[in-house]
Order: C-alpha cells, then structure tokens, then sequence
C-alpha cells in the first residue's frame, strides 16, 4: 500500500524504519526473500537467511493453522524443492518429518534454505483452506500473501525478528500493514518489511495488486480499502462511501475503547468463470482483514452483504480476539494447537456487536435488529443446542465439534445478547456487555493475554452472580437457552402470521427443507399449503421436481426455476418414503404459511420493558 497520504505521514513512517535498522543492528534476525517476478508452473521461490545458527540440528515449520480459521490448514503441502545450502552452496542432509516440517541436520554449516511456493487458489489439491486464509499467485496480475503460506519459522525460534523482501513486478503495489523500509518507492520493484516476531508476519497479509485503493480517516483511524477486480469491474472508490459511513458508525459504538491507528482492508473479487469458491468471506487481523467475494455481485450487494456485515464484522474483531484474549491466541502454536474456551467471546461477541452497532447507530431500525436476530435463533437450531459451548471451543479441531463451528456466529452472537439483557437488567440500563469488553480491553489489552480457565470468573467477579449463572448453566453447561425468557424482559414477543411462501423457501427465505447425515434433501415438519396440497409429509426424501433429479450440488438452481411457477402449472414431485418411489402431480397454488415472527411490543415510553429496551438497544 502506498502510505504517503502527506508529508508529515511520510516523516513519521521514515522516522519508524529507522528504528527498524537500529533494532536490526542490535538482534539478530531472519531475513526472508520471496521472488514474484520468476513465477514458474504458478510458483515462486522463497529464500531464508537464518543468520548463525549455532544448533547442529534444527526444524523449520510451515504452519499446519492459523489464528482465526479454527481448522487444519497444512500449508507445508504446497511447499516443494525444499533445500538447505552451506555457505559454500553445497547442499545439507533435510529430512521431511511430516507435512509442515522440515529438519535440517549440520545446521551449524547453513548459510540458507529455498525452497518453491505452489498457490491454494488453483490447486489441484482437496486442502480445504478458507480462500479469505488462502494464497494466490497471479503472474504480473494479483499476489495474495497469506504469509503462512510462505513463510515459516524455526522451531524455538518464533520471537525472533524477520525482515520479508518481495521483488514484484513494477506495474503492482502492496497493500498491507506492515512497516515497509521503501515507504519513498525509491526501488519501484522491491519492498522490505519488518516484524518483530513471528506472530506478526502470520497477522499481516500483503496484497500485490494494479492500484485500487481509497483511503480516508475515521476518527484518528487511517483506513486503506484496496480492491483486485480481475475484469475491473469495480473500484475501490464506488465503496469509499458506504464504508466511511459505516465506518464511522462503528467508531462511535466503540467510543472509549482503545482501538486500532491503521486499518487496511484487502479485497479479492474473483472471477467465478475461473473460480468457483462454495465459501467466501473474510479472516480478521490486528490492523486488517482479508476479504475474498464473487466480482459478479453488484455494488449494492457489495455494501450490503460484504460492507456492512463481513467486514464489519472483521472490524469489530480489534476488540476481542485482538485486545481480549488468552493465553493460547497469544502464544499461538501454529503447529501443535492448543485452542481456547472462549468462541462465545471472540466470534460470538463480534458478531453480537456487528448487528447491534448498526440499530445503536441508527443504520437499522429495532424491527429489522430483531428480525436478524430472529435468523440467528432458527438458524442455530440446526446445531447441537445441548453442547457445552466451552467445551465445543476447546476441541473445535476434533470432527464431533467442528461440524458445530459455524454456530459460533448464531448461538455465540445470542449468548452475546443474552449477557447484555443481564447486564442492562442488573444495573438499570447503566452497564453493558460493551462497558465489559472495554473494562476487560483496559485491564488486559493487546499485550497481556488472560488465563483460559480463570477469564469466567473474573468476568462474574467485574459484573454479578447472576452473570456467572449464564455462564454455569448455557455456556460451560449445556442447558439450551429459552429466548423468550430474556426478549419477555425487553418486550419483544412472538406472533403468529399466514404468510405467502413458495413451494420450498417461506418469506424470510426460510426453507421447508433440509439435508440429512446421507446428503439427500428431505422436507421438515415445517411446511405449507401448497406442498400439503401435493401431498408432501415431513421426512419425505426429494428425488426430483417435474422430471428433473434433484441433489445438494443444484438445489439451488432447482428452487430458483419453482419461484417462476404460476396458476395453471402443473408440477410434479417424485419422493422416496418409507422406502418407496412416489410421484406426486397437481396444479400450482399459491402456498401459505404459519410464520411466528418476533415482533416489538407496543407499549407506553415510561414501561419498565421500554425503557430497559432502549437502554439495550439505543444506550
């Protein structure tokens, strides 16, 4: 990224990389080369200079995780060609413990290691890497820098400082976060970047890409948006002022806490005639986020779905895992994990905050607040309701919990809520769960991790007991929440409605299907008149609809071609019940359906429930 917003800037970063040369005049430290201008079979060389090594043997590691994804990466997997050289460029003995490893015998005699960097973007391997934590190796074109990917670390090493050149080509830029010694651009195809630690160079991706980058300035916060648009579909100024406003709505929901002076958002818009990524999002960081979406969504989804709910919620991440977190995010053991308790506080509270910032703020109304929470509640009956949430945390690796991951940003956004409405209740709308985070932010903060085992009982201790019954009951034990218990208290009720629907999605886009333990699609007990009509029932296999097979993999186009049915089609579905073939044939009617929704109660300004409401909602 371009830094040099103006002169002043400009000084303050030269007067940073001095003190750079000066700690690297007195550490030793890692010098790291990778070469994007050779791209060869869509890989790149990357070169380490160790320094002295005075062990005769030593192990290299390529991260197997990384912080944020809370699954099995194995980036070693894309590593080939790996060699270690004497000083005299002879090659040393390596052994390949395994597939993030690498040990190097007569390291005393090393003077570097090289080694070849294949991409996860278009690789033919099944590797299951989040895209938004992937790599991408574009030649000339785009270079997205997951630096896990790239770059690893000697094992008992990890505090040791690195410096990264990257040679690119001339017509691409960076973006990224990290100190860049050729701030000036007096070497227009050559960057040095400095972190002090390990840790640091796998919470700073860089993107190299042709300029497209906005900046702007949100209360003291300098924030960058740089855009890879493959067919220059979009640019980074169309965005510029959806996500100022947001932006800024979210540094007044978080007014008094300390945040963050930079913020650089990199966005991967990738063309889906070359790739077709099923999941797309993004991966927070300390001072960015990587951000990977389809260019085929319009300017308004962008804002919508990309703006305004992803990397909000990214940004939100600075709070906790970033400023609150424990022991085991601190030191993160990218090969070994060992993993923390407390999803329920950094995915489920970010998530919390990302939607109610925007009713605080006045983006959303309290309806449209409600109803999105609404989503969450059904979508979270999906999962396991009757699960220690701690417990899901601390083995979220392990494939009987994993399949519950994605649960984290329902249920762990409603446990978010669920504190709050405490919090509010307890102390007449004057404490909430954001004066708790900043509490917690002041007391431990970016630099001071909290002990896993002990952070819920200093919470209880900082708020009161009932606090601590939540925690014993819903989040350590595995009592399901009763919601209603809570929205009774701020009045929010349910109501029941006859909506119109279509045959398989009701009106909030809520289906009438789901998928079972063998990936076939069956109807729930949740229906409407015109499957009833049919003569569909709950647990019915779907086999096809008016002659054509339905699986997983096209459901979605199949649902799409039922909403164009009208009055006088004739459809027809074929379904296997109680291990029979049935076709089932009729005319289309219009289907309704019970929806029970939550709606706000309307009730006089000086209600106890108003105004523990507002409190929740406004305060």
């Amino acid at each position: 990224m371009r830094k040099i917003f103006v002169a002043v800037s400009a000084i303050a970063i030269l007067a940073s990389c001095s003190s750079v040369k000066n700690t690297v005049k007195n550490k030793a430290l890692i010098e790291t080369t990778i070469d994007l201008t050779n791209v060869v079979d869509d890989k790149v060389q990357v070169s380490i200079n160790p320094q002295k090594i005075t062990e005769n043997t030593i192990v290299y590691n390529i991260p197997a995780i990384v912080p944020g994804t809370y699954a099995i990466s194995n980036f070693g997997q894309f590593v080939t060609n790996f060699k270690a050289y004497d000083y005299d460029g002879n090659e040393l003995t390596v052994e390949k413990l395994d597939t993030n490893s690498w040990q190097i015998n007569h390291a005393a005699k090393m003077d570097k290691l090289s080694y070849l960097v294949d991409d996860t973007f278009d690789s033919e391997i099944n590797h299951g890497i989040y895209v938004m934590a992937g790599t991408n190796i574009e030649k000339n074109k785009n270079f997205l820098l997951n630096l896990p990917g790239f770059v690893g670390y000697f094992k008992g090493k990890k505090e040791t400082p690195y410096t990264i050149t990257v040679k690119h080509p001339e017509n691409l830029v960076e973006t990224t976060s990290l100190i860049n010694k050729n701030v000036i651009k007096e070497n227009k195809t050559e960057d040095v970047f400095y972190a002090a630690r390990y840790d640091e160079i796998s919470d700073n991706p860089i993107m190299y890409a042709p300029e497209n980058t906005i900046n702007f300035n949100v209360d003291g916060i300098a924030v960058s948006l740089s855009i890879y648009s493959p067919n220059n579909v979009h640019s980074a100024a169309d965005l510029k002022e959806p996500l100022q406003k947001m932006m800024q709505a979210q540094s007044n929901f978080l007014k008094g806490f300390n945040t963050t002076k930079e913020y650089n958002i990199l966005i991967y818009l990738f063309d889906r005639e070359i790739h077709d990524f099923q999941i797309f999002g993004a991966l927070e960081h300390n001072t960015s986020t990587t951000v990977v979406y389809p260019e085929a969504f319009k300017k308004e989804e962008l804002i919508d779905n990309m703006i305004n709910h992803v990397v909000s919620h990214e940004f939100f991440h600075i709070v906790t895992p970033l400023s609150v977190h424990s022991e085991e995010i601190h030191n993160f053991n990218f090969n070994e994990p060992n993993m923390s308790k407390h999803l329920w506080m950094y995915e489920g509270i970010t998530e919390y905050f990302a939607h109610l910032f925007q009713v605080n703020q006045g983006l959303i109304s309290e309806q449209e607040f409600i109803t999105n929470i609404e989503g969450k509640i059904a979508t979270s009956k999906r999962f396991k309701d009757d699960m220690s949430f701690t417990e899901m945390s601390k083995n979220i690796l392990d494939k009987e919990y994993a399949s519950n991951y994605s649960n984290v940003y329902m249920k762990g956004a409603l446990i978010g809520m669920c504190l709050d409405i405490i919090l509010k209740e307890e102390t007449e709308g004057k404490y909430g769960l954001r004066n708790l985070m900043k509490d917690l932010s002041n007391k431990y903060g970016k630099h001071k991790p909290f002990k896993d085992d002990e952070i819920i009982a200093e919470i209880v201790k900082m708020t009161n007991p009932k606090i601590g019954e939540f925690f014993t009951t819903h989040v350590e034990g595995a009592t399901p929440i009763d919601y209603n218990t809570y929205f009774e208290k701020v009045g929010v009720k349910n109501e029941t409605v006859v909506e119109d629907a279509t045959y398989f999605v009701n009106k909030k886009g809520r289906p009438f299907i789901s998928v079972n333990d063998d990936r076939k699609i069956f109807f729930t007990p949740k229906t409407n008149t015109g499957l009833e009509t049919l003569g569909v029932k709950a647990g019915d296999i779907l086999e096809s609809v008016n002659g054509e097979k339905v699986t997983i993999q096209n459901i979605r186009p199949v649902i799409g071609k039922t909403m164009q049915w009208k009055e006088g089609d004739t459809i027809s579905m074929e379904v296997t019940r109680d291990q029979k073939l049935i076709k089932l044939e009729g005319k289309y009617i219009q289907p309704k359906a019970k929806s029970t929704n939550l709606v706000i109660e309307e009730l006089p300004a000086n209600n106890p429930k108003t105004i523990l409401r507002n409190a929740w909602l406004k305060n």
